[in-house]
């Protein structure tokens, strides 16, 4: 069929809370114990809601005051834990997620990874998962400090076929799709929260619908006008 899909990892791809809730609070209460936070508790909601920000933005936000030092030394400790974890076995794909990579690629589609991960996660994640065979591409926002998703995305749609669909869970994926003028699968499965994917071309409930959504998207994309890669959608 033709096309290239631009896949969101955490939270599309993969089941993150696995990693990312144990790894948290584990730096959470390190934090506390040196004084730099109060005690807490954190809900698998609450700690959820901030995958898919890039380290920087999720620290702005949870915790403005904390001197970047810190929360660079923080980010650092989270991401340390979660590869520990994930050496241990205890990450995992959502059910179904290789099978529907694997179909695209048989009906033709380019396919794209498109994270706000670091380098070193974007990496190992691939490889623990054996999915570096099925990406055309692999992107995260380490390559292209600085930059939010949707920007990052226009600097790279040049290299890949035409039509694009966007895949994912939060609204960083919905705002690449809205501003590129390219279609919007969005994840309900995932982490966003109710009513964050209202602007999606469609919505699935599973890995395994991905599949059919994209194909009918990038169908009626075929047939329509394209439109360029940095000319925002309104």
């Amino acid at each position: 069929m033709g096309g290239t899909v631009f896949f969101d990892y955490d939270g599309t791809l993969h089941d993150s809370m696995r990693l990312y809730g144990p790894a948290f609070r584990h730096v959470y209460a390190a934090l506390v114990a040196e004084g730099w936070a109060k005690p807490r508790a954190f809900s698998d909601e609450e700690i959820a809601s901030w995958l898919g920000y890039s380290p920087a933005s999720m620290w702005a936000a949870f915790m403005p005051d904390l001197p970047e030092a810190v929360w660079r030394s923080a980010s650092g400790a989270v991401g340390e834990e979660m590869r520990r974890l994930l050496a241990e076995g205890a990450g995992c794909l959502y059910p179904g997620a290789t099978t529907m990579l694997k179909s695209l690629r048989e009906k033709g589609f380019c396919l794209v990874f498109l994270s706000n991960c670091s380098r070193a996660y974007r990496n190992e994640h691939l490889a623990a998962f054996e999915l570096e065979d099925l990406f055309d591409g692999t992107w995260c926002a380490e390559d292209f400090e600085g930059l939010e998703k949707w920007q990052i995305y226009q600097r790279v749609a040049a290299r890949y076929p035409q039509p694009h669909v966007m895949v994912g869970d939060r609204h960083h994926d919905q705002e690449v799709a809205l501003r590129a003028g390219i279609p919007f699968v969005g994840c309900t499965y995932g982490f966003g929260a109710a009513g964050e994917l209202k602007k999606a071309d469609a919505l699935v409930g599973a890995p395994a619908d991905i599949t059919e959504a994209v194909t009918v998207l990038a169908s009626r994309a075929q047939t329509a006008p394209q439109s360029s890669s940095d000319a925002p959608r309104r």
